[in-house]
């Protein structure tokens, strides 16, 4: 199986970058917890414990995965790799909470973490993949994204529904006949620096496409819709099932869709979520500070 995508902070993505310190190196502190355990600088504990256990909570009501166990550890600046795996078959992710290089770089956020696990598990746990080359796993980029963006905490969330709802007041949503066959859009403009075979390098840097930062409003809005239509947000789960049993999603949408009437299309799907977006009383919210981070 390859695992092979890299962890971007994008800075159109997720403003609050930490910057760069150097902090003093001690001793790693390890801590079990009820998704596995972490081992990290004392000043990183809580917020390991915070994003680990948010984690593990999407894992159970998005994926459908109640028993996962992961690890959470402290990366060493430029040596270790994203993942490794315990001798229990368990994922350990390896993220850099601090930088203790002089001079060193800025550090992921670490709200990115989660995102990042939520990749991996749907990866590694619904839709592997099989060839390289790819954005993520061998399911549309749309929804191996969906998995990572249902994993994402309440500021990243209501950043994405104000584009969303920015976009949808300006008609500038991405219509569905493309969005559900594109190309992650950094695949499409710089592929080196959005896939990996050796796991994720940490990278501060802006969207290399203008359509990233829509690609993710829509894909937020898009699973909040679903939700929405279908009562569950396991609906990542579900439609990975449909996907691995061979059907088309574009169908399995429109068939969930409310839409009960020979006029389902892709078309009709665009106006519905765009209503949709309209009348969702977080998307009114969010309309308040479009440019809010």
């Amino acid at each position: 199986m390859t695992l092979g995508r890299v962890a971007i902070a994008l800075v159109a993505l997720a403003p609050s970058i930490a910057p760069a310190h150097a902090a003093q190196p001690g001793a790693m502190v390890i801590r079990k917890a009820s998704f596995g355990h972490v081992e990290v600088a004392a000043t990183a504990v809580e917020t390991a414990l915070r994003e680990g256990r948010a984690a593990q909570a999407a894992a159970r009501d998005v994926l459908l995965l109640p028993h996962v166990r992961f690890g959470i550890t402290a990366r060493s600046h430029g040596k270790a790799r994203w993942v490794s795996i315990a001798s229990n078959g368990s994922p350990i992710y390896s993220w850099a909470f601090e930088n203790t290089a002089p001079g060193g770089r800025p550090v992921p956020p670490s709200h990115a973490l989660r995102h990042e696990i939520g990749h991996d598990l749907f990866i590694r746990h619904l839709v592997p993949s099989s060839r390289e080359g790819q954005y993520g796993g061998d399911a549309p980029d749309w929804l191996d994204e969906m998995a990572a963006i249902a994993f994402e905490g309440t500021d990243v969330t209501a950043m994405r529904r104000r584009e969303a709802a920015r976009l949808a007041r300006s008609g500038s949503l991405i219509p569905m006949d493309r969005f559900l066959t594109m190309v992650h859009p950094e695949l499409t403009e710089s592929p080196a620096s959005a896939v990996a075979s050796d796991g994720p390098a940490y990278r501060i840097r802006l969207a290399a496409s203008s359509d990233t930062p829509r690609f993710y409003a829509m894909t937020r809005a898009f699973y909040d819709y679903l939700v929405a239509r279908t009562g569950s947000p396991a609906v990542v789960a579900k439609l990975a099932d449909a996907f691995r049993r061979g059907e088309r999603l574009d169908a399995w949408v429109l068939a969930r869709s409310g839409q009960r009437n020979g006029s389902a299309s892709l078309g009709a799907l665009d106006a519905d979520l765009r209503s949709w977006i309209q009348s969702d009383a977080r998307y009114a919210v969010a309309t308040g500070s479009p440019n809010g981070g």
